[in-house]
């Protein structure tokens, strides 16, 4: 471009040159500034005598080789271009030994090309590095977020974290409860907003939950309500049409002034409002200035606003699936004990016994347990455990379940109808047998003496054969008993009314009585602790989670012995879990001293506890497991679940 007024003639001196570019510059409107050097003088060409939008720095004389001086003015003038009179390895340019006005004009544009490019540069690398600086902000939100597990530290997280980003004063938290519709309007009966929580770092003031009416009145209710974010530059000089206002009370009450707001509503993934954020004083970093909210500020924190709607909903869907997993296995539970309500509560018991006494082991004196560490998931999955360690039972039939006797009360019945029958039996062949006495000849007072005679001791001995079944038929609680009598009974004969030969007790009935302990037959026995096996079986089918996947192996392994002897696999020692040898002291002492069963009577404590030290001393039962179990007095705990 020509400069107006400057001459096309070419200027040959070099200082001559360095003034016609300096004069071509004035005649385009560039302000020129002169710096005195010691090593030359030195003109600074720009537009607005800002220091970023200088274009064109002149180096005169020998400013040019003045290495430190030309470093120094570049970090001032970063954006300008450098032009040396003489020959300079610190300059971008030298100037020519003659030029006319067209090329001065070209190194002008030049040099205001290169200014604005290099602005242009520095602004996308500061856009860049403010864009990969909000990308860090809200990847380590995202992390904060996700690593919270508790609702009350989340929320505190979002809050903390966002505030943090935006360099808020204060923040606080709205939640909407019992919003199943959705709907939008004035005002929503069905749903609450609740106030979950506050922070500012100018109050220290005691927060209190509070649920408010969901009105557009408020800020926060207007902006649930709607889903409309509001950036509000001063609280108080609200737009005159705006439905809603602000409270000022609380500003009032503790001298606090609220001016820049930032409210933005809680999104979750099906676009529905589940909360608000409401940020307040956005401060200069410097100055502590109160700033507006910017354009950026509240692209970043509706960000943050996003992720923290999906978070809280990702952490009540936890929670809410844990709570019915509780209720699933607390119904599984007491399904079982329906089935045998005789055993009511024991599930619970063994379960706060086990994980108290789990807990205790590590708080002995026991060195083999001095380093044993327990989290919380772990003692979640032995609580669990515990209170499905029967759950198999229902897989085992109704009647061997709950069967108090040796017999069955319908089998005994039809015992007894079989002694009574013989009876009657007995009483018809001595009335027969008179009759015929009688027409042998004898007198009746013979007949009758002889017959009933033989009656009696008949009817005596059956008598006897129904107290010895009757007596027979009560379990014992430890092997006892010599029933080498029953088989009297199972030699007794008589005859059907069909002409076969019957007896009292069939083979079934008396190894049913023979039994010397408890009340179920080896066969009902092998049946009834099939449910260890169905126990395991039935959790293994489950999808535990990964903190939780040891249930069916620990559930599984509360019958298993020391010494191999146990079942349904015969582990032997360190083969059976820890949880599992806990939860197998508790399961025993808990049966013996639990309420008085149909099949058994309740133990005192004393007694019980000498039956676990028998078991332990035959390597049954882990010793010091059952020592910790007795000197801890965790036995002492009841029923804590309910």
């Amino acid at each position: 471009m020509q400069s107006p007024g400057v001459s096309e003639e070419p200027v040959s001196n070099d200082s001559e040159v360095a003034q016609a570019l300096v004069d071509h510059a004035r005649t385009q409107q560039w302000q020129i500034c002169e710096l005195p050097s010691e090593s030359g003088a030195l003109y600074l060409a720009n537009a607005e005598q800002v220091a970023d939008q200088v274009a064109l720095v002149l180096l005169t004389g020998a400013a040019g080789a003045d290495m430190a001086l030309v470093c120094q003015l570049r970090e001032r003038f970063h954006h300008a271009l450098f032009i040396a009179e003489q020959d300079s390895r610190e300059a971008d340019l030298v100037l020519p030994e003659r030029a006319g006005s067209a090329a001065l004009a070209r190194l002008l544009q030049h040099a205001g090309a290169h200014q604005r490019r290099s602005e242009r540069i520095v602004g996308l690398i500061r856009d860049v590095g403010e864009t990969r600086r909000r990308m860090h902000q809200l990847t380590d939100i995202g992390n904060s977020l996700t690593s919270s597990q508790e609702l009350d530290e989340l929320l505190d997280t979002i809050l903390t974290e966002a505030r943090r980003i935006a360099n808020c004063e204060g923040a606080s938290m709205y939640l909407l409860e019992d919003g199943e519709d959705g709907e939008v309007g004035e005002e929503d009966s069905d749903r609450t907003l609740v106030f979950k929580l506050a922070q500012n770092d100018a109050l220290d003031m005691p927060f209190a939950e509070t649920r408010l009416p969901l009105t557009a009145q408020s800020i926060a209710g207007y902006v649930a309500l709607y889903g409309r974010e509001l950036n509000l530059e001063d609280a108080y000089q609200l737009p005159p049409d705006a439905p809603y206002d602000f409270n000022r009370s609380f500003d009032e009450r503790v001298s606090y002034r609220t001016q820049s707001m930032l409210v933005l509503p809680m999104r979750d993934h099906r676009d529905r409002v589940v909360g608000v954020l409401q940020f307040i004083n956005r401060r200069d970093a410097e100055t502590e200035r109160v700033l507006p909210f910017s354009d950026d500020a509240v692209e970043v924190l509706r960000a943050v606003a996003s992720q923290a709607a999906v978070s809280i909903q990702k952490n009540m869907l936890i929670a809410d699936m844990s709570a019915l997993f509780e209720s699933f296995v607390q119904a599984s539970v007491k399904t079982i004990e329906q089935r045998d309500p005789s055993t009511s509560g024991h599930s619970f018991r063994v379960a706060d016994k086990t994980v108290a006494l789990l807990t205790a082991l590590p708080q002995s004196n026991c060195h083999r347990f001095a380093d044993l560490t327990f989290s919380p998931s772990h003692l979640k999955e032995v609580r669990y455990a515990a209170l499905l360690h029967d759950f198999g039972k229902i897989g085992v039939r109704e009647n061997v379940l709950v069967k108090a006797k040796k017999l069955t009360s319908e089998r005994l019945e039809v015992l007894e109808h079989r002694v009574e029958l013989a009876r009657e039996r007995a009483r018809r062949r001595a009335v027969e047998e008179q009759l015929s006495r009688m027409h042998q000849g004898q007198s009746p007072e013979q007949a009758l003496h002889s017959v009933y005679e033989t009656l009696d001791a008949e009817l005596a001995r059956l008598d006897q054969f129904w107290e010895w079944i009757q007596r027979a038929n009560e379990p014992n609680l430890l092997e006892a008993g010599d029933y080498a009598h029953l088989n009297q009974l199972s030699h007794y004969r008589f005859v059907e009314l069909n002409g076969s030969d019957g007896t009292l007790l069939d083979r079934a009935d008396l190894e049913a009585l023979s039994v010397r302990r408890g009340s179920l037959t080896p066969a009902e026995r092998v049946e009834i602790e099939s449910h260890v096996s169905h126990t395991r079986d039935f959790l293994a089918m489950l999808r535990w989670p990964e903190e939780l996947a040891g249930v069916p192996s620990i559930a599984g392994a509360h019958h298993e012995k020391l010494n191999g002897t146990g079942y349904p696999q015969g582990l032997i020692g360190d083969e059976i879990p820890l949880a599992s040898r806990v939860m197998t002291v508790c399961d025993i002492y808990d049966a013996l001293t639990a309420m008085d069963r149909p099949y058994k009577r309740s133990m005192g404590s004393e007694e019980a506890l000498n039956i676990l030290e028998k078991e332990a001393s035959a390597k049954l039962l882990d010793e010091d497991i059952v020592r910790i179990f007795i000197d801890s007095g965790v036995y002492r705990r009841g029923l804590v679940f309910e």
